[in-house]
């Protein structure tokens, strides 16, 4: 199997396996760790916490996509319990990372965010905490980064001093092993398929994130297939099926 190799440690590079989320089969965490942290200081951005969150460094959303879909329910929680995947955080900083890995998550989408108010960005040592983390938790659990992923942790890990692992990547196929996805389109209907993200990139609304993300998880025989990865709602699906499909 393709892999990234950093010393002592090794990941697999695969696609996200987009569907089946559920919250519920996670389990609840463990809320201890916001005990007195009002006052302390947020890992990523060094504000000053507020209120705060439990944050998931390596959310369960990803841990899913991640190869996490594969697990049982026990294990699920274990990992939703985990405290090496734990770090009380500002609420508002944690609400805009949500499920976003390290090349999702940006200082945009906490610029975005009402309750933050602006004025917050994302620390050098911030971006180190999430990227050497992520790569702790990812291989105490078997989970795997994809390629994107293991550009930014690679790019962020450079940067972060002598202490930080190398990353080397090889390109794979989808996290968890899941089987290839076959589509076949009956006569008069629509099969979105072999598109590349140069092509899904010319959607509007869609970008470059989201055109990864359409490439690994087709075909797409329905819209409802569409609306099932991440970040794709009923607005961008009915755009790429329109951009698409339209007779």
């Amino acid at each position: 199997m393709p892999e990234v190799s950093i010393p002592e440690v090794v990941l697999p590079v695969a696609a996200e396996y987009g569907s089946g989320y559920d919250r519920d089969d996670w389990g609840p965490h463990n809320s201890d760790i916001c005990r007195g942290a009002v006052g302390s200081t947020d890992p990523y951005t060094g504000a000053p916490i507020d209120t705060c969150n439990v944050d998931h460094v390596v959310a369960l959303h990803e841990a899913h996509e991640s190869g996490g879909w594969t697990w049982p329910g026990s294990q699920k929680q274990r990992f939703s319990q985990d405290p090496d995947n734990h770090v009380a955080s500002k609420a508002c900083v944690n609400q805009s990372k949500g499920a976003d890995d390290i090349s999702e998550w940006s200082d945009a989408d906490i610029a975005s965010s009402s309750a933050c108010g602006g004025g917050y960005t994302v620390t050098a040592a911030g971006r180190c905490f999430l990227a050497v983390t992520t790569v702790a938790v990812k291989s105490e659990w078997g989970l795997a980064v994809d390629q994107a992923e293991a550009d930014a942790l690679r790019a962020t890990l450079a940067r972060c001093g002598g202490q930080a692992p190398e990353v080397l990547t090889e390109p794979q196929a989808t996290a968890g092993t899941a089987p290839p996805t076959t589509a076949t389109a009956t006569p008069g209907e629509c099969l979105i398929a072999g598109r590349t993200a140069a092509e899904y990139d010319a959607v509007s609304g869609i970008g470059e994130v989201l055109s990864a993300r359409l490439v690994d998880a087709q075909p797409f025989s329905s819209r409802s297939q569409l609306e099932r990865v991440r970040g794709i709602g009923p607005a961008r699906s009915e755009a790429v099926w329109s951009h698409f499909c339209a007779p």
